[in-house]
């Protein structure tokens, strides 16, 4: 199962609207997934019309006092291949349980070990904020979506968000996977390509092309209760939504998460060349450093053989602490990484 976390501590960016888009676009293409509200406002419990009996707040609670549950229990089938964990304002009480603990930022992923076998994606609609339940969130997911409307104070939350995700890349000693969304676009406006500029030259290739236009037909949908793709198919609000399923679906498509790890003291920078950057060093391919000696990166990559190396301080290694080898070109030696 692979979990995303819709996320951005800024509110009225798109988070909800996205979550219950993309997650009923993919359904609609045959995937199972599971919607998880974590968000005490419950905004994707609304927009989808569900009054839960038991919601999010009765499974962490369960998970905290280590009882033992049933999560087919609490799942709602709301359409074909789509279930939902529900919300309610019990949340806040968690979540100020949760900052006690030990533990308060794994819960969730103990929550999910026990449906991971069950769906294809989960998709979490965090809270406007980076509490212990977003937290929670990001230490679960294998991706990040970070919605930004088409304003400077929605960059300003993804700054923050950033340095919170650095924080986490050392906890967990791997790093997530983010895509920025550009949502609210309205391209009558000179400011509108100003943004897209200054989006694009930050966030290069982790931006998604697709991007989300204004549509009232969007907000109309999450009043009734429905996905845009019941309210009104032929929005283009729909149009946009299924263009991003199709890019995601594209980008975590038959990836495998592979963990390369690199250990040396006295380096400043270390990068992971290969076949599946074309030899080149690139920042998307920059190892983090999790402690004094080791450094880190998760890639997902298609399966099959990769011949690498890393670069540390600009002096090309091969990975000594992998006994597969080949001569390369040079007179030197490729490390080789098999995918299965």
């Amino acid at each position: 199962m692979k979990v995303v976390s819709i996320v951005n501590q800024k509110g009225g960016c798109g988070k909800t609207t996205t979550a219950v888009n993309l997650a009923y676009a993919l359904a609609n293409k045959g995937h199972k997934i599971l919607i998880v509200d974590l968000d005490p406002q419950a905004h994707a419990t609304f927009s989808l019309d569900i009054s839960p009996d038991f919601t999010t707040t009765d499974l962490l609670e369960s998970i905290i006092n280590r009882e033992s549950l049933n999560i087919d229990t609490y799942l709602i089938e709301r359409a074909d291949n789509l279930f939902v964990l529900g919300s309610s304002i019990g949340l806040s009480v968690i979540e100020q349980t949760l900052s006690n603990r030990e533990d308060k930022i794994d819960v969730l992923t103990k929550l999910l070990e026990k449906c991971k076998s069950k769906f294809d994606y989960c998709i979490i609609d965090c809270p406007p904020n980076l509490g212990v339940l977003t937290l929670n969130a990001l230490v679960a997911s294998t991706y990040a979506i970070i919605p930004v409307g088409i304003c400077e104070l929605s960059l300003k939350g993804v700054e923050n968000l950033n340095n919170i995700l650095t924080m986490l890349t050392n906890y967990r000693k791997s790093s997530l996977t983010l895509f920025y969304l550009v949502t609210q676009l309205d391209k009558r406006f000179n400011f509108t390509q100003r943004f897209l500029k200054k989006m694009n030259d930050t966030f290069k290739d982790k931006m998604f092309s697709v991007k989300i236009r204004t549509n009232i037909h969007l907000r109309e949908a999450a009043a009734c209760g429905m996905s845009i793709f019941e309210y009104k198919k032929d929005a283009r609000g729909a149009q946009d939504y299924q263009e991003l399923a199709d890019e995601f679906e594209k980008a975590t498509k038959n990836a495998k998460i592979v963990k390369c790890c690199y250990k040396g003291k006295d380096v400043k920078n270390v990068y992971l060349i290969g076949e599946f950057n074309d030899w080149e060093k690139n920042e998307k391919f920059k190892l983090k450093k999790v402690n004094n000696d080791t450094w880190v990166i998760d890639l997902f990559l298609a399966k099959g053989k990769y011949r690498y190396k890393f670069i540390a301080d600009n002096k090309w290694i091969r990975d000594p602490s992998n006994v597969l080898v080949e001569d390369d070109s040079f007179g030197g030696k490729n490390s080789i990484l098999f995918v299965k």
